[in-house]
């Protein structure tokens, strides 16, 4: 078997699919006689005789073979075709860590956009909170991860300095009121008026940054927080706003909930989070170079 050369191979399926040497040896590009010397030295490797010459004809052990071998070559043919794919990183798979904001913003989008250009990538999404994104992001068990900037800041520099940030989106904090709320028909709240109010706040110890960023504008607003509870998803902040139990400043993106019970209200002063889209440099991952350049594409646009 060692001996066999899928070139030969090749050359003996032509003169089978073409019925015969002449006609082989023209859809080769070959001369007919070296064709026919090339046959007559792969049969005896083989022990069989593949072809009967006059008149010509497939012998059955030839047929047999043929059709195997041209099964091989073309399985040949795909595997080879199947790692350039992946080589080149438009079949594989890429890990994406999300948080609630991009899942309510530009998400659904972006995949619409990879996925059409890219529909052999199999698109892994991880619900994950940015502390845990950053640790798979540095293990390079994630390949890209969306969060907030400032989730970034407890990061040593030398350690953030291994990581590319693309710039996303920017979105404002908004009020979130019980419906009944006594400000809860105006388009825009000043911080001050919530002096006095409950609030159920993030956790500091979760969500790196934001905490201390509500906690600062609200101070600076002359509204010391009385934080009555804290709770790190979205879903459970609207539940404790909408029974009433305190008012909440989330990312504006928690307007597309519908949630009953609760209103959205503009804030002043307000605060600007940054969106970003956070990978290793170190990764070399094509799949994620690819969704990079889509990124870059689709943020251009």
């Amino acid at each position: 078997m060692h001996d066999l050369d899928f070139r030969d191979l090749s050359y003996a399926i032509a003169v089978k699919q073409q019925r015969g040497f002449t006609a082989a040896a023209i859809v080769l590009g070959l001369d007919q006689g070296y064709l026919s010397r090339k046959i007559r030295a792969l049969e005896r490797r083989l022990g069989f005789t593949l072809f009967e010459r006059r008149p010509f004809q497939v012998t059955a052990a030839g047929q047999a073979f043929l059709t195997r071998a041209e099964q091989t070559i073309a399985q040949m043919q795909r595997a080879i075709e199947l790692a350039q794919e992946i080589e080149s990183g438009t079949r594989g798979q890429i890990d994406i860590g999300i948080n609630t904001s991009i899942a309510n913003s530009r998400l659904s989008s972006l995949l619409q956009t990879f996925c059409d250009r890219f529909p052999h990538i199999n698109v892994a999404l991880h619900e994950r909170p940015s502390y845990e994104q950053i640790k798979l992001l540095q293990q390079q068990q994630l390949d890209m991860g969306f969060f907030h900037r400032h989730s970034l800041q407890n990061v040593p520099q030398s350690d953030r300095a291994a990581l590319k940030t693309i710039p996303i989106l920017t979105e404002p904090l908004v009020a979130v009121l019980p419906k009944g709320h006594r400000l809860a028909g105006h388009k825009t709240v000043a911080l001050a008026a919530l002096k006095g109010d409950r609030f159920v706040l993030p956790p500091r110890q979760l969500l790196y940054g934001l905490r201390e960023r509500i906690d600062q504008l609200l101070v600076m607003a002359g509204c010391q927080p009385q934080v009555v509870q804290e709770a790190a998803w979205i879903t459970t902040v609207l539940s404790l706003v909408a029974g009433n139990v305190g008012v909440s400043l989330l990312p504006a993106n928690v307007k597309t909930l519908q949630r009953q019970g609760v209103v959205y209200c503009d804030i002043h002063p307000s605060l600007e989070l940054e969106l970003v889209a956070v990978s290793h440099r170190d990764n070399p991952s094509a799949t994620l170079r690819h969704l990079t350049q889509t990124l870059a594409s689709s943020h251009s646009g």
